[in-house]
């Protein structure tokens, strides 16, 4: 869980703060908040240590792995901000023209 070290009343307070800057920064976040989720993403892949891995099991086959990863305070807090659901919405836009001109169509589709 993302700030698991702070308490629920704590986590409930930056989750709230989050929506008035997200808001307010809106314009920024619009034109660069995808190369901003690209980042944090690699960078968390990059320094978060693995702490345990499951695999879950369906019938006869393995549906996947699960991992625990331990997040530092900075983090843990930029993974909570390119999560919430505003943020999300803005970066939608980034993210459809980063995949429609980064990827090459499959083949037989102009």
């Amino acid at each position: 869980m993302r700030l698991r070290h702070l308490g629920p009343v704590a986590q409930a307070a930056v989750a709230l703060a989050m929506w008035p800057v997200i808001i307010t920064l809106s314009p920024v976040i619009l034109l660069a908040g995808e190369p901003v989720n690209r980042y944090v993403r690699q960078r968390l892949r990059r320094s978060a240590p693995i702490t345990g891995a499951v695999v879950v099991r369906t019938g006869n086959r393995s549906a996947g792995a699960l991992t625990s990863v331990r997040l530092t305070l900075p983090s843990s807090l930029l993974l909570t901000v390119i999560s919430n659901p505003l943020w999300i919405a803005l970066t939608a836009p980034g993210r459809w023209v980063a995949d429609k001109f980064s990827t090459p169509p499959p083949p037989g589709r102009p």
